[in-house]
């Protein structure tokens, strides 16, 4: 069996994030004819960023759950200086599991939540949604291109949150996927695994962005 380390392309993430953030924006006022939602205030951030970890642990839930994987196996993290919430599984999963891990948050808090806010009018609702749904390109890309690969294909996350390893007895060097460069590749071995294993992993630049926010909310409502 081969191994396949892909890297996200996060530059090209990047962009599409923004594209698909401002179509999301235009469709909200096509559909409810205003642009209230837009009309963001200091409380809606830090709403969104324990909605951005509950998108994580989301994934958590569909790796433990539909994915039948050892708690012990699944890590959760932030890397801000990345622009990066994230939930890593250190154990191999199957193509189906990890396309319905994917899918997890994207549809119950972006997609189903979206459709909520639109019918109760509720303009917070549609702004974590359209910012959830934006935010989960990659699960979107990732999504995609997955369901190109084979059918025989495991999953697997090893230390580092911007890639993942794809394991199968085809040949995938020469196959393009959108979003992904092929980072590394060889024989899979046993020695080919995780080696951190911290439940919860968030980066010291986490801890000032996310402390200065607080800092600024629990300010300008003083």
């Amino acid at each position: 069996m081969n191994y396949y380390t892909y890297k996200l392309n996060l530059f090209l993430l990047n962009i599409l994030d923004f594209v698909l953030l401002i179509f999301l924006f235009i469709l909200t006022y096509f559909l409810t004819g205003n642009l209230d939602v837009l009309n963001i205030e200091m409380s809606w951030i830090l709403i969104l960023i324990f909605w951005l970890i509950l998108h994580e642990i989301l994934h958590g839930i569909g790796f433990l759950i539909l994915g039948k994987v050892k708690f012990k196996n699944v890590v959760f993290g932030a890397e801000l200086e990345k622009g990066i919430f994230y939930c890593m599984c250190k154990e191999k999963i199957s193509k189906l599991n990890i396309l319905i891990s994917l899918v997890f948050p994207l549809f119950f808090i972006g997609i189903f939540t979206y459709v909520i806010g639109l019918i109760i009018n509720s303009n917070l609702l549609l702004f974590l949604s359209v910012f959830n749904i934006a935010g989960s390109i990659g699960d979107i890309v990732m999504t995609f291109d997955i369901l190109l690969m084979p059918k025989d294909i495991r999953y697997l996350d090893l230390d580092d949150s911007t890639s993942f390893t794809i394991l199968s007895k085809n040949d995938l060097k020469n196959k393009k996927y959108l979003g992904l460069i092929l980072d590394d590749s060889g024989i899979y071995t046993s020695s080919l695994k995780a080696k951190d294993y911290k439940r919860l992993k968030i980066s010291k630049t986490s801890i000032i962005i996310l402390t200065i926010l607080i800092l600024l909310i629990i300010v300008t409502y003083l």
